[in-house]
């Protein structure tokens, strides 16, 4: 009953139920996330609630969960234009790996997760659809969390071996071994024999460096 009247209540703030239709539609086109899914729990009109608006306006992409801005555009009975603004509550959804079990941060990532729908919070990472290559809990995750973009460590651990490997013009390619170093994420450093540090980009498990 409560969730009745709740609807029923978002419906009465709107006005006319083709501005709800509306809405839904804009928010779906608004989404900025590849393959997310909107679904719209409450609309609410804030301002102009005689304006019997047709045709709804989301004011900003819509990258997460939470509340959309919204602007209705229609026609008074006097045949003026008029305007309204309110908001829809929103859940952003989209496919992407939940952990099985509780992961130890270092740990691999693979036979670990499992396929999923995750919420998606906007100013957070995205989640990630697949494990890259040797990826890595960056830090512990509890059983049932949604594997984000910066839970995922590639490559070795720091101090482990990593092979780094050369690539010159021409198809040549020369490797050294190193010890894994800490980085930034998206990239791979180490540490040659000879003590100096080198960083490029991780592609299988090795560091690789363009030459010019």
């Amino acid at each position: 009953m409560i969730a009745l009247a709740l609807t029923l209540a978002a419906l009465a703030a709107v006005a006319d139920p083709g501005s709800e239709t509306s809405a839904a539609a804009a928010i779906a086109a608004a989404v900025a996330v590849p393959g997310a899914r909107a679904e719209v729990r409450e609309v609410r009109r804030t301002a102009g609630a005689t304006c019997p608006a047709r045709h709804a306006e989301v004011l900003r992409p819509v990258t997460g969960s939470g509340e959309v801005p919204l602007r209705f555009a229609g026609a008074a009975p006097d045949g003026r234009a008029c305007q309204a603004f309110g908001w829809a509550s929103v859940r952003l959804t989209a496919p992407g790996l939940v952990a099985v079990r509780t992961i130890r941060a270092g740990e691999p990532l693979e036979g670990a997760v499992a396929p999923d729908t995750v919420e998606l919070r906007a100013g957070r990472a995205a989640p990630l659809a697949a494990v890259p290559p040797g990826g890595r809990a960056a830090r512990t995750l509890a059983a049932g969390t949604a594997i984000l973009g910066d839970d995922v460590r590639e490559g070795p651990r720091p101090g482990e071996p990593i092979t780094v490997v050369v690539r010159i013009r021409g198809g040549l390619e020369l490797s050294q071994d190193g010890r894994a170093v800490p980085c930034a994420r998206g990239r791979a450093c180490a540490v040659l024999p000879g003590g100096r540090r080198v960083e490029g980009r991780p592609e299988g498990g090795q560091l690789i460096l363009e030459a010019p």
